[in-house]
């Protein structure tokens, strides 16, 4: 297979992101590229004493499981003093997430080859967003036109605690409809040895990704010691509502735009028996959880004797993360990157290091049969991110088809109808009327015109479609832009069109042509089949 970067001029891709890059944020540090001067000053600001905390939890998450062979290399090197991490997250979503969270897994791991050196080894993250409570956002899996989902009866929990077996019945259900697909039952196979019996979300997670990405670690920050470590971050918070304080919404505001997260004088969750609840910040150094009310004392003396019990919400966990990792590189997506981008100031107000945000590559994957259709299309000039509408009028141009809105012959018949009946002024209207029946008829004829010259491009359509409907998923069915295929395909559909997951191939193709140094000379590629495939 193929990996070819496109050009993102022209595209609908990241456009705000890119924008606020581009103008307000340019010249921000952390948007700048690497350097092996920043991996060591990094590396040297992280204590030993942190780092022995770090291995010793992810060793300990890792026990039942057992780590990979590759993934226990990843953790000797990370317990180097040296050693730096690459990081990207996501939710805990069920069968392991649409496309792009593999995506931005292998983008970090080869990030990471990139740049590793003896002395400094550059170890990729995973962060598992454990602590979420946005159940309704995790519990399905769409596949084969179909939803999937868990029973919606965790409302309110932190996902990570959500009982693996949870999932079953979607295992179950996808297993009857497909399980006589080869390809695909040996990816639900993975499945079933991952959400196994007395284990949670977190855990099935780890083990998936272990599968799938077998260099990776997969941390669940949601450990008691590893809050420790962010004890600062808490007690600051809590004293002072610093990311409060610290937010600068004028590089919104001059675009007209709203910031992405809307930021309360409270960043913080309660945890409790897997359950999280928001902490409101009432004034006066008082708090409230619910119908639990404490002061500011109170909720510090919890803070430090129950760390695990305090979370971050959307907007401080990055900083948390920052706080207890030896972290040189964030990648995500456009939506991540913007509210990455609102941590600026408070990052710089607490002269914290500076992280680089990296916006992550989109990819395409084009199944054969649709690799051969675009070939022929692409040579007719078709535009890839044109919608079906958009190209159904090109197309009808092109053939000169009647256009749509005109009335051709009801104008003349209605220059006929003035010149034979206008001298009756009683007939004004009867004749108004006999003309609007005249261009309700004359609009259908001509739209009749425009399906007999679509006809005769019968095969031209097919194709498109055909490509429309996998890579953008539904499109064909509402007609309009439909899905980046990222965002709904997932590993069954990999499986499905190809037979099994080429992630390598992906990493490969980045590891070849992403440059840190180079500015962002693309954000999507395709992987495309060679020739024969």
């Amino acid at each position: 297979m193929h990996f070819q970067p496109q050009p993102h001029l022209g595209t609908p891709l990241a456009r705000r992101v890119l924008t606020l890059r581009e103008g307000a944020f340019a010249g921000a540090p952390h948007l700048q590229g690497l350097s092996d001067a920043f991996i060591e000053s990094r590396a040297a600001q992280y204590s030993l004493e942190s780092r022995a905390v770090l291995v010793k939890a992810l060793r300990a998450q890792y026990e039942t499981q057992g780590l990979t062979e590759a993934q226990e290399e990843q953790l000797k090197a990370l317990s180097m003093p040296g050693a730096v991490t690459m990081t990207c997250g996501h939710q805990l979503v069920i069968g392991g997430g649409p496309l792009y969270v593999h995506s931005k897994i292998r983008e970090v791991a080869a990030l990471g080859v990139q740049w590793e050196v003896p002395s400094h080894p550059v170890v990729p993250v995973f962060w598992m967003a454990t602590e979420d409570h946005d159940v309704e956002e995790i519990r399905h899996l769409s596949f084969g036109g179909k939803r999937y989902s868990m029973p919606n009866v965790f409302e309110g929990w932190a996902t990570g605690k959500i009982p693996s077996e949870a999932v079953w019945p979607v295992l179950e259900a996808l297993e009857k409809d497909w399980g006589q697909h080869a390809a695909i039952a040996e990816q639900l196979k993975v499945m079933r040895s991952a959400y196994l019996k007395g284990e949670t979300l977190a855990d099935a997670t780890r083990r998936m990704m272990a599968h799938w990405h077998p260099s990776v670690l997969c941390i669940d920050a949601s450990d008691a010691a590893l809050k420790a470590l962010a004890s600062s971050l808490w007690t600051d918070e809590i004293q002072y509502q610093r990311m409060f304080s610290a937010q600068d919404q004028t590089p919104w505001d001059a675009q007209g735009w709203v910031p992405p997260v809307e930021v309360k004088p409270s960043t913080l969750f309660m945890l409790e028996e897997g359950r999280r609840t928001r902490l409101d910040y009432l004034g006066n150094g008082q708090w409230q959880a619910g119908s639990q009310k404490m002061d500011g004392t109170e909720l510090l003396n919890r803070a430090a004797s129950k760390p695990e019990s305090i979370s971050p919400n959307a907007i401080l966990r990055p900083v948390y993360q920052e706080c207890i990792l030896p972290n040189v590189l964030y990648a995500g997506g456009s939506g991540e990157m913007e509210y990455w981008l609102q941590l600026i100031p408070y990052f710089q107000g607490r002269k914290m290091p500076e992280v680089r945000m990296h916006l992550r590559t989109s990819v395409e994957w084009w199944p054969s049969t649709s690799w051969r259709h675009w070939q022929r299309l692409s040579e007719r000039g078709l535009r890839y991110h044109a919608t079906i509408s958009e190209m159904r009028d090109a197309w009808l141009k092109e053939e000169s088809a009647p256009e749509k809105g005109a009335y051709p012959i009801t104008e003349k018949l209605a220059s006929f109808a003035k010149h034979e009946y206008g001298q009756y002024a009683d007939l004004e209207s009867s004749i108004a009327s006999w003309l609007k029946r005249i261009s309700k008829e004359e609009d259908r004829m001509r739209e009749r015109a425009r399906r007999s010259v679509l006809r005769t491009q019968q095969d031209r359509w097919r194709a498109f479609l055909a490509v429309k409907a996998t890579q953008f998923p539904g499109s064909v069915e509402s007609g309009g832009a439909g899905a980046m295929q990222e965002r709904t395909w997932t590993a069954l559909d990999l499986a499905c069109h190809f037979g099994r997951l080429p992630f390598q191939t992906l990493e490969d193709g980045l590891m070849k042509h992403l440059d840190l140094n180079s500015g962002m000379p693309f954000l999507w590629a395709w992987i495309y089949p060679e020739s024969g495939e």
